[in-house]
């Protein structure tokens, strides 16, 4: 019963078009956005301090959290934070897919093509991303490597890919969901 009501409402939905018109929008208005941020966060200078930040703070957080003897550099060719720890035989290196610019990018595309949505909300909604991308992924990032100084590289792997998944999914999807949540719950509260 229930899935059949489901159906019916999409064919509402596309017969109404007002709602298809600005499910378009949102839809062009995403791709585009994303695609411009993910260009400057990844292609531009500002890809080095990302990168930076997150092998400094990894590695501060990492000796403090875990008591994990760790050091930091940063690799100009490679354009990579690369953490050294003294139990390891090998470095960590911090990539591009580390930075969490992938997560950021998705969830910003989608708060600033929030169509009704003024832009004083969606600015809010980009400041929440910034603070929620950065801690979430810090955390990730150290867990992951504290995980390597304790269990072998294929638990490690796994965890890191579960992981990856895990904060891009709940993260995004998750962060977005809480962000409209309020938006609409204040507009509620505004305009009755």
């Amino acid at each position: 019963m229930r899935k059949n009501n489901f159906f019916k409402q999409i064919k509402k939905d596309l017969n109404n078009k007002k709602k298809v018109k600005s499910s378009f929008y949102f839809l062009l208005f995403f791709l585009v956005s994303f695609i411009v941020i993910y260009l400057v966060l990844s292609k531009t200078i500002l890809y080095v301090y990302i990168n930076y930040f997150y092998g400094l703070v990894s590695t501060f957080l990492l000796n403090v959290i875990y008591s994990v003897d760790a050091s930091f550099v940063f690799d100009n060719i490679l354009n990579a934070s690369i953490i050294n720890i003294s139990s390891l035989g090998y470095p960590v290196i911090i990539n591009s897919l580390c930075t969490g610019i992938l997560e950021f990018t998705l969830l910003v595309s989608a708060i600033i093509s929030s169509i009704g949505v003024s832009w004083r909300n969606r600015l809010y909604g980009v400041l929440t991303a910034i603070g929620v991308v950065i801690i979430f992924n810090s955390l990730r990032i150290t867990f992951t490597t504290f995980i390597i100084t304790r269990f072998n590289l294929s638990i490690a792997n796994f965890l890191h890919g579960f992981l990856f998944r895990l904060f891009l999914i709940i993260i995004v999807i998750g962060t977005y969901w809480l962000w409209l949540r309020y938006v609409y719950k204040q507009w509620r509260l505004i305009y009755l």
